[in-house]
């Protein structure tokens, strides 16, 4: 495991009171939900063979460190319901003494939220990081994460959903993969578009590029929101691209630009004519 001690631990848990002897750690209490927080960390970004290489890292280590952040922090979201109740021959009762009153339901409830916030935050910068290391991009996650043009999850909170940003990210993921299907089919092409989203994964992207990757989620955005398609926009991106062939030859090429081609008319002395 990434966390193997209650001091490894407490470094990431300001606030917390030390153990006293004889009573069980924090660590110990937190054992089940600390391997439940680092198998849901590398199954869903980083990958069993590059979380392998990251726990043998030294402990200053600011990607191992990044890691083990995440970890706890979702580790304790998982644990709090139940580090206050202990099992008495009469049923469940709350921890207290003289000197800690038992905090409101609320405020554990925000606690709870506050850490879910800060677990996805921490989430989306070690996206940021991985996308920077080339063994990473050869995994399964970064597959996944790469085949839109939301590589990290601020998909959520830019559609309006600001609490629990990974939740909403899988939920929405499907329907934002569908409709970038047709706009690439129908404006972008799947060529460029494939070209988008690997850059935008590996934060390659250049401002001609931004430009076109703007228009695409803001549409994208507001068919999520039920709204119909700018077709003004996506044209204006299209003209963009067309006129552009050196930046987007991807384009030029593809079975998409022909849906744009407009035939010519050439006059000659022996052509047809039509009278009104």
């Amino acid at each position: 495991m990434l966390i193997s001690n209650d001091d490894q631990l407490r470094t990431y848990l300001p606030n917390t009171l030390t153990t006293v002897e004889g009573e069980q750690s924090l660590y110990d209490k937190m054992a089940l939900y600390l391997r439940k927080a680092e198998a849901w960390l590398t199954r869903n970004f980083v990958g069993e063979v590059l979380m392998d290489t990251i726990a043998a890292l030294g402990e200053t280590d600011p990607l191992r460190i990044l890691c083990c952040h995440i970890v706890a922090t979702d580790a304790f979201r998982r644990t709090i319901p139940s580090l206050d109740l202990i099992l008495t021959p009469n049923g469940f009762g709350i921890v207290s003494n003289q000197n800690v009153v038992p905090a409101s339901a609320d405020r554990v409830k925000r606690l709870i939220d506050s850490l879910l916030s800060n677990r996805d935050d921490l989430a989306s910068d070690l996206l940021l990081t991985l996308a920077r290391r080339s063994d990473w991009l050869e995994t399964e996650q970064a597959s996944y994460f790469g085949a839109s043009l939301w590589p990290c999850l601020d998909l959520g909170p830019l559609a309006g959903y600001n609490s629990d940003k990974w939740a909403h990210y899988q939920s929405l993921r499907l329907e934002v993969l569908n409709i970038e299907q047709e706009l690439a089919e129908n404006f972008i092409s799947e060529e460029l578009m494939a070209r988008l989203r690997r850059n935008m994964l590996t934060q390659q992207v250049t401002a001609e590029e931004r430009t076109i990757i703007d228009s695409v989620r803001q549409t994208t955005l507001e068919m999520l929101a039920g709204k119909p398609l700018d077709y003004k926009r996506m044209f204006s991106t299209v003209q963009r691209i067309r006129t552009r062939p050196a930046i987007f030859p991807e384009w030029q090429d593809s079975y998409t630009s022909m849906l744009f081609g407009r035939p010519s008319f050439e006059n000659h002395k022996d052509s047809g004519g039509y009278w009104w």
